[in-house]
C-alpha cells in the first residue's frame, strides 16, 4: 500500500526516475515494500536508476548475489526482467565514486554543461559586483533637480556670451559704418 501511495500523486506529464541502491540488504524489507515500489515504478513506465554499491562497509556486494534468492522472481521474469538494464557500479575511492555519480545523473536525465561558459559567466559577474561597489562608494549622484537646474545655468551662460558676441559685432558694424560716413563727407 505505501509504495502505491508513494507513486500515485505523480503528475504524468513530469519525468520521474526511481533511484534504486542496491546493496546487500535491498530486498531484506520484510513486507516487500522495495519489490512492490519497484513493480509500480515499473508498470508506471518510470525509469529505475540502479546504483550498485561496491565498497564492502557500505553493503556492496557481487552484484550474482542479486540473482541467488534475493530479488523477488516475479522482478526477474517478464514483463518486469529488472536486470537486464544496466547497473551502474558506485566505487568507493573519491575519484570513481565521482565518475560514478555523474554516470548515475545522466541515466537520471541531467544533461552536462559547459564548465568553462559557467566560469566566464561568474567571472563577468564577479567584476559587475566590484564596479558597482566602486560606483557605490563614490560621491553621490546628482539628483534629476540638480541636473536640470545645471543644464538651466549652463543655457543661459551660453546664451549671454553668444548675446555679448552678437552685439559686440554689431558695435563693431556701426563703428564701421560711422566710420565709413565721416570718411565720405
Amino acid at each position: 500500500r505505501e509504495a502505491d501511495d508513494a507513486l500515485e500523486n505523480l503528475v504524468d506529464d513530469s519525468r520521474h526516475v526511481l533511484l534504486l541502491y542496491m546493496t546487500d540488504r535491498l530486498w531484506y524489507d520484510q513486507d516487500g515494500t522495495v519489490a512492490r515500489l519497484v513493480q509500480a515504478a515499473m508498470d508506471r513506465n518510470i525509469t529505475i536508476a540502479m546504483v550498485h554499491e561496491q565498497t564492502p562497509t557500505l553493503g556492496g556486494c557481487p552484484f550474482s548475489t542479486f540473482f541467488q534468492g534475493q530479488t523477488p522472481q516475479v522482478l526477474l521474469q517478464p514483463p518486469y526482467s529488472l536486470y537486464n538494464a544496466l547497473a551502474i557500479p558506485l566505487y568507493g575511492s573519491p575519484e570513481h565514486r565521482k565518475v560514478s555519480l555523474r554516470h548515475v545523473l545522466r541515466h537520471m536525465g541531467a544533461v552536462s554543461c559547459d564548465a568553462g561558459l559557467l566560469r566566464r559567466k561568474l567571472q563577468r559577474l564577479r567584476h559587475f559586483m566590484s564596479v558597482a561597489r566602486l560606483v557605490r562608494t563614490r560621491a553621490p549622484v546628482e539628483s534629476q533637480e540638480d541636473i536640470l537646474q545645471r543644464r538651466i545655468r549652463t543655457s543661459k551662460i551660453i546664451r549671454v556670451s553668444s548675446r555679448r558676441r552678437s552685439e559686440g559685432s554689431d558695435l563693431e558694424q556701426s563703428r564701421r559704418q560711422s566710420e565709413g560716413a565721416g570718411a565720405a563727407e
